[in-house]
């Protein structure tokens, strides 16, 4: 099944919740919708299943528009951020009150329960009721119950935003390989980039209530279309004017101003730690902070204070050592577009010693 969105626009009063959102999704795609708060993810997807109503434009599934049907007859599945589990029910009786609702036969509903349960590895607590359930637990429930029904299309809204960290890292995991072994259309919303780098096919950046970018993790990553995108995007240091630093020509007068990710940058001891000292400028440690895995650094190069990371297996540094800083490329930006821009001396130095 695929879903396709067509000129969307939802205003609520003044407030301009999608702005001419057009997308396609395909078959069996895991999707993320990541954007900060208010950028119009969570719009999109109760618009998707029913909950809201687009101003303008077309909502299709599978070839159907299905703007004018209602959210029970689109074949949805909903997990809602807060489980929105019965709590007077049992895991048996939350999981199969959708196919009770459709009148089902028993003995049906009794298989595809104990499938279910099976799938959400919770086999032996079908008895249990949502208070006696941890809140990973409780959150699988809430996933078999929207899969009962066998939905052609599964959406999630923030579904582990109220799970501690270590066992939300355990279900993106769980839910990727578990989607992936249903191949059922799924989109889910998030503000939290890991997460939706971790789970997603494909990603959709929202912001004020547009689309800026969409693609693959790594496509998004390494590649950002848009200003926005390459500063929501990852770690980053905005830069004023990149055109400054040594290795960096002007490429576009329009666009100075820059983004650099501290893995772009390389903070070295002395010029035997580094292949490219000449495309390197000088620079002073202004500060060092462990950051278990290994250190942040803070170097001043110029007036421009950067930040990068440094192996704890690499020698020493102490604050206010002169070291060299390479800066291997940067996103440069106007009001319209992100472009990467490579260290050219580096890029020659690299070239003349191969």
């Amino acid at each position: 099944m695929y879903v396709e969105l067509k000129n969307i626009n939802k205003r609520f009063g003044d407030y301009k919740a999608s702005d001419n959102v057009n997308f396609r999704i395909e078959q069996g795609k895991l999707i993320g919708l990541l954007g900060p708060s208010g950028s119009g993810k969570t719009t999109i997807l109760r618009m998707i299943a029913g909950l809201e109503t687009p101003d303008e434009g077309d909502i299709i599934i599978n070839g159907v528009k299905v703007n004018d049907i209602e959210a029970g007859k689109r074949g949805i599945g909903f997990v809602f951020q807060n489980y929105a589990l019965f709590r007077h029910m049992t895991v048996y009786d939350n999981i199969a009150f959708g196919l009770v609702v459709q009148k089902a036969k028993k003995d049906f509903i009794y298989e595809r329960v104990m499938e279910l349960i099976e799938l959400i590895g919770l086999k032996g607590l079908e008895k249990r009721y949502p208070g006696q359930l941890s809140g990973g637990q409780r959150q699988r429930v809430a996933f078999a119950r929207a899969l009962a029904p066998n939905p052609q299309l599964l959406l999630l809204d923030e579904p582990f935003a109220a799970i501690d960290a270590k066992v939300r890292k355990e279900l993106r995991r769980w839910l990727r390989e578990t989607i992936s072994k249903l191949g059922i259309t799924s989109i889910f919303v998030t503000h939290d980039q890991d997460e939706a780098v971790e789970v997603a096919d494909e990603i959709i950046i929202t912001n004020k209530g547009r689309i800026e970018q969409k693609g693959s993790p790594v496509e998004i990553y390494k590649n950002p279309k848009t200003p926005f995108v390459a500063q929501f995007i990852g770690e980053s240091n905005l830069i004023e004017d990149y055109t400054k630093l040594k290795g960096f020509e002007v490429v576009d007068p329009k666009e100075t101003k820059a983004i650099v990710r501290p893995e772009f940058i390389q903070i070295a001891k002395n010029d035997k730690e580094i292949l490219t000292p000449l495309a390197a400028e000088k620079g002073i440690v202004k500060d060092i902070a462990f950051r278990g895995n290994n250190l942040e650094i803070d170097v001043q190069v110029g007036n421009q204070i950067l930040y990068a990371y440094r192996s704890l297996e690499d020698e020493e540094l102490k604050i206010g050592e002169e070291v060299l800083v390479l800066i291997h490329r940067v996103y440069a930006f106007n009001e319209n577009s992100a472009n990467v821009v490579e260290n050219k001396i580096k890029t020659e130095e690299i070239s003349v010693v191969i």
